[in-house]
């Protein structure tokens, strides 16, 4: 009897030990929203996963953690959704309409993003984006420093994909994946 006690012992130790590390790494690798730029898909103080190991797999429409061009406040880390990826041409319509030609594709889409409540701004004209390099856009356009203003963002400069919010608790879960490319007809997108 006293066998069964304490190896039960040990393995609630071990247990307990295990849970200890997950939540301290997953702490480790979390980043706080900071701002309103990716409301209402993001909000001031959640706390997010940084899945660190991704940042050589960003797809379009990923949440992404990067450093901001060192014009943005000194290079400061923001929360972004990719829109623009290596060797797209991306441009803002006079409609305020976000508009992308992916690399290798002459079809123009419109990206269809149900968190944007208003238009995009003002307008842009056709730019390609560099390889390695990615244009950034926050869900909320009007609280957003992003690409419109500040241009690409490097690749090296992304540190990860943020995919689930750990906190608060009442809104934790993964983060909707609900933007896609529609296309348009390419008379009007010009």
């Amino acid at each position: 009897m006293r066998k069964v006690l304490a190896v039960g012992g040990i393995g609630a130790g071990v247990a307990a030990f295990a849970a200890l590390v997950l939540v301290v790494a997953a702490l480790a690798f979390s980043v706080t929203v900071d701002g309103a730029s990716m409301e209402p898909t993001l909000r001031d103080g959640d706390r997010m996963f940084l899945e660190f190991w991704t940042h050589d797999e960003i797809e379009r429409f990923d949440v992404v953690e990067a450093d901001a061009p060192s014009s943005v406040a000194g290079g400061a880390r923001i929360l972004k959704r990719v829109i623009g990826m290596p060797g797209d041409q991306v441009s803002v319509s006079a409609d305020g309409r976000v508009l992308v030609r992916p690399e290798g594709d002459r079809q123009t889409y419109m990206v269809d993003n149900p968190a944007w409540s208003a238009e995009a701004g003002a307008e842009q004209d056709w730019l390609a984006v560099p390889e390695d390099a990615y244009w950034l856009l926050g869900d909320n356009w009007g609280a957003s420093t992003d690409s419109r203003s500040f241009g690409f963002v490097d690749a090296d400069a992304v540190h990860g994909r943020v995919v689930f919010r750990m906190l608060p608790l009442g809104r934790n879960g993964t983060i909707a994946r609900d933007v896609r490319l529609a296309p348009v007809e390419t008379s009007s997108a010009r």
